[in-house]
């Protein structure tokens, strides 16, 4: 899976607003998979927090793999809003990169 799939659509937000358009976008790029990576991981771990420990071995087991795309469709279904932590916690690390 696309490492900014998660973040989709956030990626332009953060080059605007951290006013890195002159940026080459090779270097861009990068800097949108460092800060994809990190909101994932971020993302991953309050959601395993929140699986019962056979659910978190199944997503764990998945991320190994690289089977992303399976791993986030266990915490969709498992997790009440999935979605409310994915948006909260890519809006924790906008305020903490504009800071």
């Amino acid at each position: 899976m696309d490492q900014n799939k998660i973040i989709k659509g956030k990626e332009i937000d953060f080059i605007k607003e951290l006013g890195l358009e002159d940026m080459p976008l090779e270097e861009q790029g990068k800097l949108i998979e460092r800060m994809a990576n990190v909101v994932n991981e971020r993302i991953i771990l309050k959601a395993m927090e929140k699986l019962s420990d056979e659910d978190a071995k199944q997503v764990n087991a998945d991320l190994v793999i690289g089977d992303t795309e399976e791993a986030l469709k266990i915490m969709d279904e498992k997790i009440p809003n999935f979605d409310l932590i994915i948006s909260e916690e890519i809006e924790k690390f906008q305020e903490e990169m504009l800071k």
